[in-house]
């Protein structure tokens, strides 16, 4: 019986700490304080882990793609997500357990090759293996691409269409300016 008084208190004093704006809940079970900054990488921890941010927002953020995504897209081993917090919108998309590498273990950012071929993991059935697609798109600063790098990740994938997207952003970066 006290257990069960005590929850209660403290399900009713976590309500009142949120309502006055002291504490965020970030989901449930979940808060924050409200006046404190958290890095990304730690709402990360917060949110729903083990994920790690990749495709729009990691291509965003590596300067790859010049539009800043609305919402933060990360993969996960575990079941796709989508929480609203008050940080944002953040979407888990579930990918296979053996293909959950290739990002830095203190920020959680993907690495670029690695959030290239995210990307194209998820998007393949709207992009085109074509180099004027790439440039319409804007895809842009591949010169600093570690193409080795990403191929061996490309091994990984076992997709002949991600295989002829990487091959065709691998042309087009050749053309590119930046190249």
């Amino acid at each position: 019986m006290d257990r069960e008084l005590s929850v209660a208190g403290l399900r009713l004093q976590l309500h009142r700490w949120v309502k006055c704006g002291d504490l965020m809940r970030i989901r449930r079970g979940v808060y924050a304080f409200a006046d404190k900054v958290v890095p990304w990488h730690e709402q990360i921890r917060m949110i729903y882990p083990p994920a790690y941010i990749s495709c729009e927002a990691a291509l965003s953020m590596h300067g790859i793609i010049p539009d800043a995504p609305f919402e933060q897209t990360l993969v996960t081993p575990r079941i796709t997500r989508i929480f609203n917090t008050p940080w944002g919108r953040f979407v888990f998309h579930h990918i296979q357990s053996r293909l959950f590498t290739g990002y830095d273990p203190v920020t959680f950012l993907a690495e670029p090759e690695k959030a290239v071929l995210d990307y194209f993991y998820y998007h393949h059935a709207h992009l085109q293996a074509d180099t004027l697609f790439w440039q319409e798109a804007r895809w842009q600063n591949l010169s600093r691409f570690r193409w080795r790098l990403g191929e061996r990740y490309l091994m990984l994938y076992k997709k002949p269409v991600i295989e002829r997207l990487w091959r065709s952003l691998k042309e087009y970066a050749k053309t590119d300016q930046d190249y």
